[in-house]
């Protein structure tokens, strides 16, 4: 129960935290309602009627909605949307947000101590993407005390990046599809699982997200250089 409420709560705290940015971006209150029904509503529908449940034969319909969903948030990110973003929320606040990722390690921890998903998937394990959480915390305050840091931001970056990159691969070999790698008992099936189905079409999506519009903060302020 304790795991349910504080993904749950994580969820529900990037979501506010992603709509405060596109309302001081003045996207419209119709834009916001699409994200949100890509990534949360629809996703949440589906895995609660059981439509995810099929891993295999391909293609699984889990993977697919991710992959969808996936080149939603790239389309978006690299959008008007995300300059208008970009230019509306500082750096700082879109590093910060990132420390989001702390909670969901603990979860993903939880999960694996109650025998939901296996190791690989964890920090005890392969997955180290704590540590982009929490240097987000320690480069965010150390901005914000009116440093600049442009080659540190950008390595902070593509570890970020790389780090999320490693446990979408470990959690999509994980999986119990033709293709599965990874055979630690338990598979991985939180794509196809209500509420955790979030993990993959939300939280993940808001981490590329956040990295992708970082990135283009560095790029405008080094054109404008």
């Amino acid at each position: 129960m304790l795991t349910n409420v504080v993904f749950v709560a994580t969820v529900a705290a990037v979501a506010v935290l992603l709509s405060l940015a596109l309302r001081r971006a003045r996207v419209s209150r119709a834009v916001t309602f699409v994200v949100f029904l890509v990534m949360i509503v629809a996703p949440g529908a589906l895995a609660r009627a059981g439509v995810l449940d099929r891993y295999s034969p391909l293609p699984a319909p889990a993977l697919v909605m991710v992959g969808v969903v996936t080149i939603f948030t790239v389309a978006i990110a690299f959008s008007s949307i995300g300059g208008r973003i970009v230019a509306a929320v500082p750096l700082v606040w879109l590093i910060g947000y990132q420390a989001f990722r702390i909670p969901v390690e603990w979860v993903l921890h939880r999960l694996y101590l109650e025998d939901v998903v296996p190791v690989q998937m964890t920090y005890a394990g392969r997955n180290f993407d704590i540590v982009t959480g929490l240097t987000a915390v320690a480069l965010a305050l150390f901005l914000r005390s009116g440093r600049r840091a442009t080659a540190l931001v950008l390595i902070w970056n593509l570890l970020g990046l790389a780090l999320l990159a490693n446990i979408v691969t470990i959690a999509v070999l994980s999986t119990p599809a033709p293709f599965r790698y990874f055979t630690d008992t338990p598979p991985h099936v939180l794509p196809s699982t209500f509420p955790f189905v979030w993990l993959p079409t939300f939280l993940v999506q808001a981490a590329l997200f956040g990295h992708i519009l970082v990135s283009r903060t560095l790029l405008a302020g080094f054109v404008q250089k």
